[in-house]
């Protein structure tokens, strides 16, 4: 383009490297972004995004974040999507520190988590065992009108059961109900995971009846191609 007289904008660099961010050839990425540099043009917060959410899903989380400081500096104000490509990129380590700032950065500039953040804060804290953080993200969530989905009640259940807490994991499986959250099959397996692993069978049982009752049943194994 630039060689025929026509000047890319910010948009076309953007989609030019989400392409190349997409099919993981960071080098392209890289050497685009040094072309917009060179040619006057400054990244829009779409390509930010884009570059963040590359980094961390490939464990340089601390480029993403040196990245995503340096967006305000630049007139590009973080959105929801920046915090939630973060935070995600921090859960996957188990950065809470990280976390526990960029969610005060977050009220600070008012932007209120979504479905979304709030399931990547419920399931990081959970995963850690620190339930009780994580119970108050589920709390908060309700106080913000944000309706817990099954992906948030499987990362509480999973962090109960992780504990042995398991007369807390019945209490939010039963509690999915009354939310208008259906039992499937990833819910009841974990809760029979859960109460075989800390050795009481009688009731890792009645679940799988109740399951099998309910028409839910696993999905049958493929048979190996010979």
């Amino acid at each position: 383009m630039i060689d025929s007289g026509v000047r890319p904008n910010a948009v076309t660099y953007g989609s030019l490297i989400h392409g190349y961010s997409t099919s993981g050839q960071f080098e392209e990425v890289v050497r685009l972004l040094e072309e917009m540099r060179g040619q006057g043009v400054e990244p829009n917060l779409f390509t930010h995004n884009t570059v963040m959410d590359y980094l961390c899903k490939h464990g340089r989380t601390k480029e993403a974040a040196e990245l995503f400081y340096s967006m305000a500096e630049k007139g590009h104000k973080p959105n929801m999507v920046s915090f939630s490509i973060m935070l995600h990129g921090y859960a996957i380590e188990g950065s809470l520190a990280e976390m526990t700032d960029l969610c005060e950065l977050m009220a600070r500039d008012g932007i209120v988590p979504n479905i979304c953040i709030f399931n990547i804060l419920i399931n990081a804290y959970a995963k850690c065992g620190i339930m009780d953080v994580a119970m108050l993200f589920f709390e908060d969530m309700l106080k913000q009108g944000v309706t817990p989905d099954e992906v948030t009640y499987l990362a509480v259940i999973a962090g109960y059961c992780r504990m042995g807490r398991m007369d807390d994991a019945i209490k939010k499986f039963n509690e999915m109900i009354d939310m208008g959250v259906a039992h499937s099959l990833t819910i009841y397996r974990c809760m029979i995971h859960g109460y075989f692993r800390h050795g009481n069978f009688l009731k890792a049982k009645e679940l799988i009846t109740e399951m099998k009752n309910k028409g839910i049943r696993p999905c049958p194994r493929k048979k190996p191609k010979n």
